[in-house]
This record gives structure tokens, C-alpha cells and sequence, in this order.
């Protein structure tokens, strides 16, 4: 999913986390993945529920509720070239998924979890390294993960 153009994307410059998600968010508005009320409901869970989408050290995984403006499965990933706070919490990198249900992004979430228990992996995030380097570095966590 973040192979495709414009959503890996890399030296972003923000003040805030709600631009975060706008920078985020704009290559699937672009695209018509998702429609602005979206963008207004991943705004809202982080208001609702604080800091819990920062779920490890420097990387936050932003989402909006399915129903409310997705028209297709998404994924975005945005490198920062320096941090951005939620409440306490740094971030360094971050994810928007766009999901269409409760449940088809549930194997997305599967395939996250292998990489982001690579160490090596999440350096690079936080370094905010080169997208191809990344991308590299995913399809590398992800081969050896399918051969165990």
C-alpha cells in the first residue's frame, strides 16, 4: 500500500499533529480514498482518546472511523525531518489508515506488527531514512516473516 505514489512521504515539516493528518491525508483526498469528513474523524479519535496512537516509541498510527468518508482500504506513512508532540508523546513518524470496515484491516495490522518488532526497522522510521530504504527494509521484514 505505500508503494503507491504520494504515500510514503518523506521530510515532512509541521507544527502540530492536526497537520500531521492533513499532510497525511492529502494524497488519499486526492485520490478520492477518503472524503474529508474522514480527515475530520481521525482529528476527532485523537481528541477523544489522547496520546494512545502513539502505540510505540516515536511512530503514532492516526485512524478515523470507517464509516465516516473511506471509500477505499488506504495506508499513508509520513517521515517528519523534526518531531511533533501529542500531549506528551513525540512522534517521528507516522501512519494513516483509512479502513472501509471494522475488520479488513485487521491482517494490515498483522503485517505491521512483524515490522514494527524489527528493531532495524523501527530506526529507520525514526531516523526518517530514505523511502526506498524503508521500503527495503519492509519487504525484507516481510519475506523473512512469510518464510517462518
Amino acid at each position: 500500500m505505500l508503494e503507491k505514489e504520494g504515500h510514503l512521504i518523506q521530510d515532512v515539516v509541521c507544527a502540530s499533529w492536526e497537520e500531521l493528518i492533513d499532510i497525511l491525508s492529502e494524497p488519499l483526498l486526492n485520490e478520492g480514498t477518503v472524503e474529508p469528513q474522514f480527515v475530520e474523524s481521525a482529528k476527532d479519535a485523537v481528541k477523544e482518546f489522547g496520546s494512545y496512537m502513539v502505540l510505540i516509541e516515536d511512530i503514532a498510527f492516526f485512524h478515523g472511523r470507517p464509516e465516516v468518508g473511506v471509500n477505499e482500504f488506504a495506508l499513508t506513512l509520513a517521515l517528519l525531518k523534526e518531531p511533533v508532540y501529542l500531549l506528551e508523546k513525540r512522534i517521528r513518524a507516522a501512519f494513516l489508515l483509512a479502513a472501509v470496515d471494522n475488520v479488513s484491516h485487521l491482517g494490515l495490522f498483522k503485517e505491521l506488527s512483524a515490522f514494527m518488532t524489527d528493531e532495524e526497522c523501527l530506526e529507520s522510521l525514526r531516523k526518517g531514512e530514505d523511502a526506498a530504504d524503508i521500503m527495503n527494509r519492509f519487504k525484507k521484514v516481510e519475506n523473512s516473516h512469510e518464510a517462518s
